[in-house]
């Protein structure tokens, strides 16, 4: 057998050296890209997520009580609030939903009973909250998360007595 005598080149070891040069860099800038990316996600996530749960909670609170005249836009203790009315046992009852100190707040009280908007029960941090009736039936519901971001829906109620 015959032997060779190859000469090495430098090369031969830089070539390998820079392609593992190329490799972690690029590994390390996407790792950097990807971490960015989804600190961003999850920002944009939390932000709206306030406002859109709070938005579903009244929602919800409407639909369950959708009964001819009982949900109205309306005030309590100075707060922009809205108003279900229910009848339990024979006597008339009064939730307000609302938003004061920073949450959006239930109340549950019996019709004509004095309460402040403090005494509110806290379901999510909020800046603010506002229900209007926009026309008949239909409510324009507007939230302001603890960071500025504004989110607003509408919600028809089927049973509106006009």
């Amino acid at each position: 057998m015959k032997r060779r005598n190859e000469k090495k080149h430098v090369i031969d070891f830089l070539f390998p050296l820079a392609v593992f040069f190329v490799l972690a860099a690029s590994s390390v800038a996407i790792v950097v890209l990807a971490s960015g990316f989804y600190s961003r996600q999850v920002k944009a996530s939390s932000d709206s997520y306030s406002g859109r749960t709070a938005l579903a909670y009244v929602t919800e609170k409407m639909h369950q009580n959708d009964e001819n005249g009982a949900i109205a836009d309306g005030t309590f203790d100075g707060e922009n609030a809205l108003v279900i009315r229910q009848r339990y046992d024979e006597k008339d009852y009064v939730t307000y939903l609302y938003a004061y100190d920073g949450y959006l707040r239930e109340l549950f009280i019996r019709d004509g009973t004095e309460a402040k908007a403090s005494d509110g029960r806290k379901i999510l941090a909020t800046k603010d909250f506002e229900a209007k009736e926009t026309s008949d039936g239909i409510f324009h519901l507007y939230c302001e998360n603890e960071d500025g971001k504004k989110t607003d829906t509408f919600v028809s109620v089927k049973s509106a007595a006009r």
